[in-house]
């Protein structure tokens, strides 16, 4: 019998159904601190991370994302394309202090987010159904639906799965930051939009300019990473984060970057990022 880690979708897919997880699960990833997410069976973040031993999703990525928060612990936190809400509430917890936004296309995945605030007790993250993208107006999202699970792959991008469209309010990072009555600078950003981090980027240039906060961007195709990079500072460093190997790879122009999705844009050099982060800084 194949190990659940070994498991292609279709594999997880029934695996999930003869082995359905539901209620008030506890999250326990090492070095992180301690919280509950809800589950219906349904959302997929907290089932891989449950069937994995909480180490078969993003580990490097929440790991380090939990470093940068001990230092990044009085500002805003932007959590774009926020899902039911990991890296929102791993900020929300370790800081009081961090004012934390969790912006979404999807209704379902934010009424998520609310129910894991409440279950968490936590005050201090702001829900926004939005699309932060380079315009303010009205955009088409696409999804799908399929029961028993929450879609993490909705888009502003069409895809084949996706076969439902949406609309939704379209905002700039620039814009929202700019009315927003707090004033400390935006100090970290999650950003995951399924292949539409450009325009996101795009719509916040005086964000990465004036508060130069770090983020961590999601990129599925490589072929956009060198379309990325010329979107940030030429200041920002990036470094490719190995999800297996718990170590991130500071990556030149012409690098070769692995096979993982999740890199850190950070205007700290490397020195810095040894010193904040837990794993090995190659």
């Amino acid at each position: 019998m194949k190990s659940y880690s070994n498991l292609n979708i279709n594999q997880k897919k029934l695996f999930w159904k003869e082995n359905p997880l539901h209620g008030e699960i506890d999250i326990n990833i090492d070095g992180i601190v301690n919280f509950k997410m809800y589950n219906e069976n349904d959302d997929t973040v907290v089932k891989e991370l449950y069937w994995t031993g909480f180490k078969g999703w993003e580990y490097t990525s929440l790991m380090l994302w939990n470093d940068l928060l001990k230092v990044n612990n009085k500002g805003i936190v932007y959590d774009v394309g926020a899902y039911t809400g990991i890296y929102s509430l791993i900020a929300a917890k370790i800081s009081e202090n961090n004012k934390v936004f969790a912006f979404d296309i999807q209704e379902n995945t934010l009424e998520r987010l609310k129910k894991n605030c409440e279950l968490n007790k936590l005050k201090n993250i702001n829900l926004v159904r939005a699309a932060c993208t380079n315009f303010n107006g009205i955009v088409d999202f696409y999804f799908y639906k399929e029961q028993g699970i929450i879609s993490s792959v909705a888009s502003l991008i069409p895809k084949k799965m996706n076969d439902h469209k949406d609309e939704v309010n379209a905002i700039k990072l620039d814009g929202f930051h700019s009315r927003t009555i707090d004033k400390n600078p935006v100090s970290l950003v999650k950003i995951d939009v399924e292949d539409a981090e450009q325009d996101t980027l795009r719509g916040m240039l005086d964000i990465l300019e004036h508060d130069r906060p770090d983020v961590l961007v999601e990129i599925n195709n490589i072929k956009n990473l060198s379309k990325v990079k010329r979107l940030f500072p030429r200041y920002y460093n990036i470094y490719d984060i190995d999800e297996n190997n718990y170590s991130i790879n500071r990556l030149m122009w012409f690098s070769k970057p692995s096979e993982f999705r999740n890199y850190l844009f950070t205007t700290k050099d490397k020195k810095e990022i040894k010193e904040l982060f837990s794993g090995l800084v190659v």
